[in-house]
């Protein structure tokens, strides 16, 4: 606001304002001037000056940056671009870049203005509008104005400060067009752009590779095959020729962010062809890493902080043009030493790219060494280093460093921040999963995750797991006993629990010589009520599997019959039918026996872990008959007489005729 000092009545409103006691007064006061400035804005009779226009306009400018809204005088600033005087043009294009957004109608007004500044000879005027246009421009002013701007780029005859401009103000346009459309096409801008990069202005240069590289980014490099080798020629100017003035050198080192620029473009080219242009890369990017390995400790920040940038863009290059082995070491080593540095950015980068390194096999043996540092950047403070050295660790993992990584991982899982352990047990079950050298180390590792973060585990982990151990017969007795020690030290998630019932209900038989089925029992179900629905259900078929497995241990018996006795009366619809059908299936049943040499059809109980998977045959010895299990509708509660040990059930049909547990019809018999 340098050319609004010599204007009176903004100083005296500036002056006002800072006289303002409070907020209050501070509102009232520009609510009053902006009743001022509506009401001459809006006064048709009187014919404002451009001096008024401009002061008016600077006064809206300092409205709203003092943060209140300015809803009118956009016309007023957009009929100041067209003006000869330079101050009022200035205020003209400020005031629209202020108010204005790329959508504003208003801007249709200055798309003439615009053009007509472009074209003129005065660079002053040239300036402010590819200024203006790089700030503001959109799609309606980029299909308008591109014509001026690509002429202004070409011209000979001006000076480069308006050339640069005009190439970051067609990058600007080339932005704000749709995907399918090209402003330019590589067949006419390619000679365009290959002459730009042969300019001796670094500022010019700067402002070239830039365009170049959004170029790049926005479609792809084809076409333009002919600016690779001008960049090179131009990144061995400034690394070993340094022809650079004082302007451009930053710390002595020679405009670091045009080298770094470089660097960045040349990752969308192919691999040069020909051995010279890859004898002067590889020449180049040696000379970078020197240069980066002769920063000493004396340095400035400053200095380090421009040579890192140089060097991260350089490594990118190497991985992206797949460059000699002798390279891809020198990076390896270079970031190694990194990682061991205080500053949290550089060990930031270092790890980000030491994991797109790990991804080539031929450097993964030399990155393993420095896997120690590496887990020690898992304990840092600041989270993003973590993420990184985590991302790190899963990356260049194999099956030589799996155990070892692997275990490290569960240790700092108990540690870990709530925010990374979902991610840290996903990468530690998929690296178990992948390098697992048994079946039981990975059934420990599973089983340690559901122990430590049981919270953050999945359904399909533990799902993996049963899978595997169902599959491998060897490992079912040693799972089941880890699965009880675990449960012996007090784990209780849900996840765990889940595989828990799964596992000891199937295979908890292969190990009740060591763990009684009891005892197997009550691990399981002293954790029973504080379980969902869906896992006592898991849990409630886990116990039947147990009953099955040892019919004889009546302590077991009772105590299950007890739980499905008492669940069986739940609210839950699905809890209350397993354990009403589990119930049926652990009491004695009534059988029906359809032998011609019975007369009348005799019934009998037997105990269901008898019938589960047996062949019954009649008692008579004649032959074998057909026996069924009768429905549980048909049968009755009936009181039974006291002398006969059976279950006061027979079929409503018979009674009260016949004992339920006679074989041969007759009371009192002595197969009672």
């Amino acid at each position: 606001m340098a050319k609004a000092g010599s204007i009176r009545g903004l100083q005296v409103f500036i002056g006002d304002i800072r006289a303002c006691q409070n907020k209050e007064q501070e509102t009232k006061r520009v609510d009053k001037e902006l009743a001022k400035i509506r009401a001459k804005f809006g006064d048709e009779k009187k014919t404002l000056t451009a001096y008024d226009r401009k002061k008016y306009v600077w006064k809206l400018l300092y409205i709203y940056m003092l943060g209140y809204d300015v809803e009118f005088g956009h016309k007023q600033a957009c009929d100041l671009i067209p003006s000869q005087k330079y101050s009022e043009k200035q205020v003209g294009y400020m005031a629209c870049s202020i108010l204005m957004n790329e959508k504003d109608e208003f801007l249709r007004l200055a798309i003439n203005g615009i053009h007509n500044d472009l074209v003129s000879r005065n660079e002053a005027f040239q300036s402010l509008a590819l200024t203006f246009v790089g700030n503001i421009a959109g799609s309606e002013m980029a299909e308008a104005l591109t014509p001026d701007v690509l002429k202004l780029l070409q011209s000979g005859t001006v000076r480069s400060v308006v050339r640069k401009k005009a190439a970051l103000c067609l990058l600007r346009l080339m932005r704000k067009t749709a995907a399918d459309q090209q402003l330019v096409s590589a067949d006419t801008f390619a000679p365009i752009m290959s002459q730009l990069l042969e300019e001796r202005d670094l500022g010019l240069l700067l402002g070239a590779v830039t365009l170049l590289l959004g170029i790049c980014v926005r479609t792809t490099s084809a076409g333009y095959e002919q600016c690779q080798g001008k960049l090179l020629r131009l990144l061995e100017r400034l690394v070993y020729l340094r022809e650079v003035t004082a302007d451009y050198t930053y710390y002595g080192i020679a405009s670091p962010w045009l080298q770094a620029k470089v660097l960045r473009t040349l990752q969308y080219f192919p691999s040069p062809e020909g051995t010279a242009a890859q004898r002067q890369l590889h020449d180049v990017l040696v000379a970078i890493f020197n240069s980066c390995a002769e920063t000493g400790k004396s340095s400035t920040v400053n200095k380090t902080n421009a040579q890192h940038a140089i060097l991260f863009e350089a490594i990118s290059l190497i991985l992206a043009l797949d460059c000699s082995k002798d390279l891809l070491a020198s990076s390896v080593t270079t970031l190694g030493r990194f990682l061991s540095v205080k500053e949290p950015n550089i060990r930031y980068l270092a790890l980000e790219n030491l994991t797109r390194l790990a991804l080539v096999p031929e450097v993964l043996e030399s990155i393993t060494p420095h896997q120690g540092t590496i887990l020690g950047n898992l304990k840092d403070p600041d989270v993003s280093i973590r993420r990184r050295a985590l991302d790190l660790l899963f990356t260049m993992c194999d099956g030589g460093s799996a155990v070892e990584v692997v275990e490290e991982l569960v240790k700092y899982l108990t540690v870990a921040d709530f925010g990374m352990r979902e991610e840290l047990v996903l990468k530690i079950c998929i690296l178990a999963e992948k390098f697992a050298p048994n079946v039981q180390w990975y059934v420990d590792v599973v089983l340690a995750l559901l122990e430590r973060a049981g919270d953050f585990c999945n359904d399909d982990i533990w799902h993996r797991v049963v899978q595997l151990i169902t599959n491998n017969e060897g490992s079912q007795a040693y799972a089941a006993s880890q699965v009880v020690e675990v449960l012996g030290r007090g784990a209780s998630h849900e996840a765990l629990m889940c595989m828990a019932a799964y596992v000891i209900g199937e295979y908890g038989r292969l190990i009740k010589s060591q763990v009684p089925t009891l005892d197997q029992f009550r691990l399981l179900h002293e954790r029973f009520p504080t379980l969902s629905s869906t896992t006592k259900g898991l849990l409630l078929t886990a116990y039947l599997k147990m009953l099955l497995s040892d019919p004889g241990n009546e302590a077991l018996k009772s105590e299950v019959t007890d739980v499905f006795s008492r669940y069986s009366r739940q609210l839950d619809p699905e809890l209350q039918q397993r354990s009403a059908e589990y119930l049926v299936r652990t009491a004695p049943c009534l059988v029906e026996c359809t032998s011609p040499l019975h007369q009348p059809t005799m019934y009998s109980w037997v105990d269901t872990a008898v019938l589960m998977g047996s062949t019954l045959t009649c008692c008579d010895s004649t032959g074998p008959s057909v026996i069924r299990l009768l429905p549980l509708t048909d049968l009755v509660l009936i009181p039974c007489p006291p002398f006969h040990r059976c279950w006061p059930r027979i079929p409503a049909q018979l009674q009260p005729a016949m004992c339920c547990q006679c074989l041969n019809g007759k009371a009192g018999s002595q197969h009672c």
